[in-house]
């Protein structure tokens, strides 16, 4: 029992390496026993220094619990990190907040997920 906890326990941490080596454009990204999917940014279009929720869901197919690592990237650099502790076949969502002053199209990433957002000029 304890060593097939060992065994899951290095999955999880290749698994979380291999994420931040492999990128990627995709509705669904998985990762070894992991899935993220249902990327979500709301709202789309916002004013200078407006909140915007960014949100995923991590999925554990695997037959025990684990820790699964995000990394938020706006425009490319890292913005924020979390982890997410996910019961054997459970799902969660991860949100992030983030806000930006300069107008124009952000491009968000998220674990091999990616989407955009708009600052519009003040008003």
């Amino acid at each position: 029992m304890l060593s097939r906890i060992l065994t899951s326990i290095g999955l999880v941490l290749v698994s979380m390496f291999l994420v931040t080596l492999i990128g990627g454009c995709a509705e669904h990204q998985e990762e070894g026993p992991f899935v993220v999917k249902n990327l979500s940014i709301q709202p789309t279009e916002v004013q200078p220094n407006e909140a915007v929720t960014i949100t995923v869901s991590v999925t554990n197919t695997y037959d025990t619990w684990g820790i699964y690592g995000l990394v938020l990237k706006i425009n490319g650099v890292k913005e924020a990190e979390k982890q997410a502790n996910i019961d054997a076949g459970g799902s969660q969502d991860v949100n992030f907040s983030v806000t930006r002053e300069d107008p124009g199209n952000h491009a968000v990433f998220v674990n091999g997920l990616s989407g955009s957002f708009i600052v519009v000029e003040p008003r």
